[in-house]
């Protein structure tokens, strides 16, 4: 039980915590707010009128509306190839237990530890050998093979924390292996499933060196190479750059405050194991 002054001192410390990790955030909206040729960037600052002019320089003359757009769809099919996938060889190697499927689930944790500056060279020759450079394939795959190894990992251990008399009722009861699966497993973990999905969102979203290296079509740029690009061309106009970072981050931003509660939960799916 902590006492009075204990409490006092760890809720000033988050307070500080807080305020040094906020004031860049509002700085950067503020900054935003401002009229596109504004130059205020070091403090917050609303001494003109609040403006959305900003969004809408970075979204038509900066062309975010393109960069978004090819970001959800790289992000999307990486979610959901690397969700079924992963589902798939996690319950292959938790539930169905073929030989040498945990030195495979050990193996995969080395395609998620890996840096992509290690890979990204092996990639491109492999990818410009295929014809694959500069699509959205390119920049796909690669996250794909990550996020699967990652993902194989997470949700093994999920299925493993389910007892094995759910499988065995379920069995008993005539359901097949593949409504096993999708019907009685899935929904069972589904936190874990959540939260993996959440941070494969964040990764391939966040994703810079690979979409720099294997996409050179500017109509094909994802919001990270994008804003990049913007920066470089406007350099001057600090309230667009601003604007077009808030775009960026907003989605990241958007995605964890409503999957909060899953990364908790998920977190604690393969707390125990049988």
């Amino acid at each position: 039980m902590l006492s009075r002054q204990e409490r006092v001192l760890t809720l000033a410390i988050f307070i500080v915590i807080a305020v040094i990790t906020l004031y860049p955030l509002a700085v950067l909206v503020s900054t935003s707010l401002e009229p596109v040729n504004s130059t205020s960037t070091s403090s917050i600052s609303f001494s003109h009128p609040l403006s959305v002019a900003a969004f809408g320089y970075a979204w038509h003359t900066g062309d975010f509306s393109t960069y978004m757009i090819n970001t959800a769809i790289v992000t999307v099919s990486v979610m959901v190839i690397s969700a079924v996938v992963a589902i798939l060889a996690a319950y292959g190697i938790e539930r169905l237990r073929p030989p040498g499927g945990r030195v495979v689930l050990y193996v995969s944790a080395l395609g998620f530890m890996l840096p992509v500056e290690t890979l990204v060279i092996a990639w491109y020759y492999q990818f410009e050998s295929l014809g694959w450079l500069n699509s959205y394939w390119a920049m796909i795959l690669p996250q794909v093979a990550q996020s699967v190894a990652f993902g194989t990992f997470w949700l093994a251990t999920a299925f493993r924390s389910l007892p094995r008399s759910l499988t065995e009722a379920a069995i008993l009861d005539g359901t097949s292996r593949w409504a096993l699966l999708w019907r009685v497993l899935v929904p069972s973990i589904a936190p874990a499933i959540r939260t993996m999905m959440a941070l494969v969102f964040l990764w391939t979203w966040n994703s810079f060196l690979l979409p720099l290296v294997v996409e050179s079509n500017s109509s094909r740029y994802t919001v990270t190479v994008g804003l990049s690009t913007f920066q470089g061309a406007h350099g001057n106009s600090y309230s667009a750059l601003a604007a077009g970072s808030v775009l960026a981050a907003l989605p990241v931003v958007l995605v964890f405050l409503y999957s909060q509660r899953s990364f908790i939960a998920g977190m604690f799916a393969g707390a125990s194991v049988e």
